[in-house]
């Protein structure tokens, strides 16, 4: 409990210092709307790694792992159908709710919906059809046939729910939206956990097809009350174009990003499936390779980006805020959010990469009582520096209207890392795949980084990523001074120590300079206050 108390805490003066920085001298709504959507996200992420916690008991590792397979096919679906509106909607809205257009914002939005139905209508079309082939060749096991006919015939109200989000970020209205998806993942969880104790018993067949009925069926009524929300929120404005030329602004945007997409998310997918093939070329069993991939994807991987909630919601508020300031030139704004975002956001990456790091052991323990999930977890801890930042930054690009060179990177890497488990992981094993992973998003990271210094032209400070380093090194190394204890004891002492070195090292080595600690010293009154 005490552990849960000081990650939250923290996430929480994290985000209250970023809303400090990111709406400076706007109204203190948007504030809360931003340390709504994170607390919103944190506990989201929280319930379902509990869940996801009872899912692996009942149903296995192996289990687990044809799930994922499951969830890979329709996600690749989910990309074809929503052909990269989300991000131009998203785009669009902010730039006209930035010049104040409300007819433009109304406009914008149903020629977007219109794009992603009838996209997502054909690829749903195709699924449901094709999903016997797809679980035969791609999954393996025709089990998941039914479970892939489901998600097609709910594909469309999950694309139209993702452009109605983008317009909600957008525009600011993040209380909506958080509201709607509190409700839909506990409608999806309470559904779930029922289909899977009445309905599909220990069937993996069966239980995969509870959890996608549980999530499509939530996924459907959140949509509904977003359509609802939309509607009742438009002003009675006329637009100044037409909804053909709406469309050309919109198809101009989507496109380009759709194309990289489609390649970006076959690319991820064909990853996802060389995983257990390779682990199986590598002389394991199918048994054995389905449960390693299971315990990386499905185990280690929700510990690991818990606390990623904090990161991507602010990506999610940093695409209007940055176009808001790109339509009007505030070329100031811009490179001070650059300056303060990635100052910050590399130094609560290393204390969140840190504490993975010393607690990896008992949390494996603990939540899955798994000593692989465990040694997983301390092995891809320091990739948290990379992959949280990386999260920002994508998100950065986007609000610069750098999209599509973002969606380039993230395709060149992913074909790389599928080189790299085509070649390596049948002859190196699980290696591989750490080896393929680390390097394919340290180069993402850079690529991203490199683009975004030179939009901005802000000059990194590399001496602050050494003092970063450098303390969260020292605060790992003190913990592991104390002797091992119960799993319960080592996650309190172990989180107790390290952040009280690390706060101190921060302060001494100017990690945390005097201006950002001031800032955060502001926050602790009305923090405690709420």
């Amino acid at each position: 409990m005490q552990a849960a108390f000081f990650s939250h805490r923290l996430a929480f003066l994290t985000i209250r210092f970023f809303g400090k920085v990111i709406f400076l001298r706007k109204k203190t709504s948007i504030l809360q709307q931003a340390l709504l959507l994170t607390a919103v996200n944190l506990s989201l992420r929280g319930v379902g790694m509990l869940f996801q916690i009872w899912l692996s008991d009942r149903i296995g590792a192996a289990g687990l792992g044809l799930l994922q397979l499951i969830l890979s096919v329709s996600g690749f679906a989910f990309t074809l159908g929503l052909a990269g509106v989300r991000v131009a909607a998203m785009y669009v809205c902010a730039e006209e709710f930035g010049l104040k257009e409300y007819g433009g914002i109304r406009q914008a939005v149903l020629v977007s919906l219109r794009y992603a139905l009838c996209t997502s209508c054909i690829v749903g079309a195709a699924l449901f059809f094709g999903a016997e082939f797809a679980a035969r060749r791609f999954v393996g096991d025709l089990h998941a046939a039914d479970s892939l006919r489901m998600q097609a015939l709910f594909l469309p109200a999950g694309c139209a729910g993702s452009v109605l989000a983008g317009y909600f970020t957008a525009c600011g209205k993040i209380k909506k939206l958080a509201a709607v998806h509190v409700c839909e993942r506990i409608l999806s969880l309470l559904l779930t956990a029922l289909l899977l104790v009445f309905y599909s018993g220990k069937d993996p067949g069966k239980c995969c097809m509870a959890v996608v009925l549980g999530n499509v069926i939530s996924d459907f009524w959140g949509t509904a009350f977003l359509f609802v929300l939309f509607l009742r929120s438009q002003r009675p404005a006329p637009a100044l174009g037409t909804a053909n030329q709406m469309l050309r602004r919109v198809c101009k945007l989507s496109v380009p990003l759709a194309l990289s997409e489609y390649l970006r998310a076959g690319l991820s997918t064909l990853e996802q499936f060389l995983i257990p093939w390779g682990l199986a070329r590598s002389g394991s069993t199918y048994s054995a390779s389905m449960s390693a991939y299971g315990t990386i994807g499905a185990m280690v991987f929700p510990v690991l980006m818990f606390p990623s909630a904090l990161f991507y919601a602010l990506s999610d508020l940093l695409v209007p805020e940055l176009a808001r300031c790109s339509v009007q030139n505030r070329t100031l704004r811009i490179r001070h959010l650059t300056e303060s975002c990635l100052r910050m956001g590399f130094l609560f990456s290393g204390a969140i990469a840190g504490l993975m790091f010393v607690l990896a052991k008992p949390l494996g323990m603990l939540l899955y009582k798994s000593a692989d999930a465990g040694a997983y977890l301390r092995i891809f801890s320091p990739m948290v520096f990379c992959l949280y930042m990386d999260a920002m930054t994508d998100g950065m690009l986007k609000g610069l209207g750098q999209q599509v060179a973002s969606v380039r990177y993230n395709t060149i890497t992913a074909f790389l890392d599928v080189v790299l488990l085509f070649v390596l992981l049948p002859r190196l094993g699980i290696a591989a795949y750490l080896l393929s992973f680390t390097a394919t998003h340290l180069l993402n990271f850079g690529l991203s980084l490199h683009k975004l210094v030179f939009v901005t032209e802000y000059s990194p400070e590399i001496h602050h990523v050494f003092r970063v380093f450098f303390c969260t090194a020292v605060s790992c190394a003190a913990c592991f001074c104390f002797p091992e204890g119960t799993y319960w004891q080592m996650i309190l002492l172990r989180t107790a120590v390290f952040l009280f070195v690390f706060l101190i090292l921060s302060n001494c080595s100017g990690a945390m300079s005097r201006r950002d600690a001031e800032q955060l010293r502001r926050s602790l009154p009305r923090a405690h206050g709420n």
